[in-house]
């Protein structure tokens, strides 16, 4: 009976080993679940700055007013350079946003709007420069051709808003436009734009930087 009782634990140990190792591993995986499921319990609690779950970053809505997809035809605006000249020879100035010719679109993140300057009566008149801190210009000319001066600085600055200054322009570069040019002018850089005989038309869009709150670009309170 002595000799048998060492063979009996020695079973019993072997039986109890094989017993917790089938178990353990189920106990750690079933447990690793749960601890995954919480963490993504979690996760999808937290606002979009959370950790996320990957799919829910295609739920996310990063531009909710982007609005719908616009075209706008360059035959259309061909024909709206016909009659901004016609307005500006009468009125002489230049004409910002005409809606009845272009509807202006305006999300979050950039604007488009048209418009048309017309020839200098004085050729001797320095140009008006803009300069604005929180927003690209990007000149696509529609018909008519120019000249845009862009960098060097303003003289005599005036604040229009804040953010948004005007004057005279010294030294900068010039671009000579013509239809079907584009220009891009980055972020707070003065430019002034100096029509030929018969006026530019082109189509201005405006990218948010975001240096400041888009209201002081796009014009609205």
């Amino acid at each position: 009976m002595k000799r048998l009782m060492p063979a009996f634990w020695l079973s019993t140990m072997v039986i109890a080993f094989s017993v917790g190792y089938a178990v353990g591993p189920v106990r750690s995986v079933a447990a690793g679940q749960a601890a995954a499921g919480a963490a993504a319990g979690a996760g999808q609690a937290q606002g979009p700055g959370g950790a996320l779950p990957p799919g829910d970053y295609s739920r996310m809505q990063l531009a909710p007013d982007q609005g719908e997809p616009i075209q706008f035809l360059g035959s259309d605006m061909r024909k709206a350079h016909a009659e901004l000249q016609a307005r500006a020879a009468r009125g002489g100035q230049a004409l910002s946003n005409p809606r009845d010719l272009m509807k202006p679109l305006v999300t979050r993140t950039h604007s488009f709007i048209l418009m048309h300057r017309p020839e200098l009566r004085n050729a001797n008149q320095a140009p008006n420069a803009e300069q604005h801190e929180g927003a690209t210009d990007v000149y696509f000319v529609v018909a008519g051709s120019g000249t845009v001066t862009v960098g060097g600085e303003l003289g005599s600055k005036r604040i229009s808003r804040p953010g948004e200054y005007t004057g005279p322009i010294n030294g900068g570069k010039p671009f000579k436009l013509q239809a079907g040019d584009i220009l891009d002018i980055p972020a707070n850089m003065p430019h002034a734009t100096v029509p030929d005989a018969g006026g530019m038309t082109y189509v201005l869009m405006k990218v948010n930087v975001g240096l400041y709150p888009w209201s002081l670009i796009n014009g609205t309170p």
